[in-house]
């Protein structure tokens, strides 16, 4: 025990700013965490898969991977079928994801504080805390993939071919990440084609494994025919929902994801309305999947900088914020599917958060942008948490989380 404690005490006075990181997160995700007792959203298809995987063996959704469904599942056998056993597990591999991201610009800077910047910046972002905090499957796909990335950079082909194996198992998109780390390496002369096979294979084998219970169930031919039928399916479909949108507008904060919405009529817990009752008006509960333009419009144009701006020797944090970029962004440009959803763009943060991590190394600079971050964070809070708001709030918002589609 006093070793363990040793070690934690060591840990934290190398990393002390991932670790104040971590707990404001914790604290941003596990707000209001179960205030919501009903699902949202596409939790109305993952927490009833879940229920049925563990009451019968069976995944009804079987458009993703079922990865992420074991763990909601295994979640609710360990504490319960509630709202704060469905969220739980996204709360942890949210700081997972976070954690990875810290290390792996560690290991591309050397740079303990642009490392923390960038893990703050991804840690922070609305988007990735409303996914952090509810029961879908893309947070768990982010983890993965950058507990990849990270032990790809250490040359662990195995460990990080299991890990982007588990990302894919989650959702197919973690494989765009695995092509981003392999050309990384490639163009940094340190992946070997051997080293790049072993990788894939690793990935692979751990997807299958992963999906050994449905492969006995269907059969080894009828599953993968049905895993290609689905990929195909989910990349080629448009989506008849009008909160959809197309790759292009996120760059520009466009159509916004109504998670919830009760309208100003609803009736909530007297204890949630202490910030209606201190601003005035009637209550409103919204949860919103959204980009904030504090970090997303400079994070944008830091990564277009970084792309443009002629340099005799790319460094190696250029390189891997672009092709981070061009590998998990631009492929949803080129899909024949023509209505996505924003929060697509949550495996692209991490590099918007390395580039701008690039222009802020003033530490001046550095503390005015994280006080103006913070101060949206602030304002933001109510529609990222759930907790209710007067309904003049959601008007003030409107330019940036429009209306909601049903109201």
């Amino acid at each position: 025990m006093a070793d363990f404690a040793k070690a934690l005490g060591s840990f934290y006075r190398k990393h002390s700013l991932l670790v104040n990181i971590l707990l404001i997160a914790l604290i941003l995700r596990l707000a209001y965490l179960n205030a919501i007792a009903s699902m949202i959203f596409d939790e109305n298809f993952y927490i009833p898969a879940a229920k049925q995987i563990l009451a019968a063996g069976t995944d009804p959704n079987i458009e993703h991977p079922p990865l992420a469904k074991f763990i909601l599942a295994a979640s609710i056998w360990l504490f319960g079928d509630s709202p704060l056993s469905w969220r739980v597990f996204p709360v942890l591999f949210g700081l997972a994801a976070a954690t990875f991201f810290y290390f792996t610009v560690l290991e591309l800077t050397r740079n303990k504080r642009l490392a923390a910047l960038s893990a703050a910046l991804l840690a922070f972002d609305p988007l990735n805390l409303v996914f952090s905090r509810i029961a879908m499957l893309d947070v768990f796909m982010l983890a993965f993939m950058l507990g990849g990335v990270y032990f790809a950079l250490k040359r662990d082909w195995s460990l990080s071919g299991f890990l982007f194996g588990l990302g894919i198992a989650s959702k197919w998109p973690a494989v765009l990440g695995l092509l981003a780390v392999a050309a990384f390496l490639y163009f940094r002369k340190n992946l070997r084609p051997a080293d790049a096979a072993y990788l894939v294979v690793i990935a692979a084998l751990t997807y299958v494994l992963v999906c050994t219970p449905l492969i006995v169930q269907q059969g080894p031919a009828e599953w993968a025919s049905s895993q290609i039928y689905n990929i195909g399916k989910t990349s080629g479909i448009p989506t008849a929902n009008e909160q959809a949108s197309v790759a292009w507008e996120w760059l520009y904060l466009q159509k916004p994801v109504w998670l919830t919405w009760n309208k100003p009529d609803f009736a909530p817990p007297a204890d949630l309305l202490w910030l209606t009752n201190i601003l005035g008006g009637t209550p409103a509960l919204g949860v919103v999947a959204f980009g904030n333009p504090v970090f997303w419009i400079p994070g944008l144009l830091a990564m277009l900088w970084l792309a443009l701006n002629k340099a005799k020797k790319i460094s190696g944090v250029r390189l891997f914020a672009v092709l981070w970029f061009l590998c998990t962004y631009v492929p949803f440009l080129l899909l024949q599917r023509t209505h996505m959803f924003i929060y697509y763009m949550l495996p692209v943060l991490p590099a918007y958060a390395l580039a701008l991590s690039q222009l802020l190394e003033s530490k001046k600079l550095m503390k005015w942008y994280l006080a103006v971050l913070a101060l949206s964070l602030i304002v933001f809070l109510p529609i990222i948490v759930g907790l209710p708001a007067p309904d003049w709030y959601y008007a003030a918002l409107r330019p940036l989380i429009g209306v909601h589609p049903i109201a």
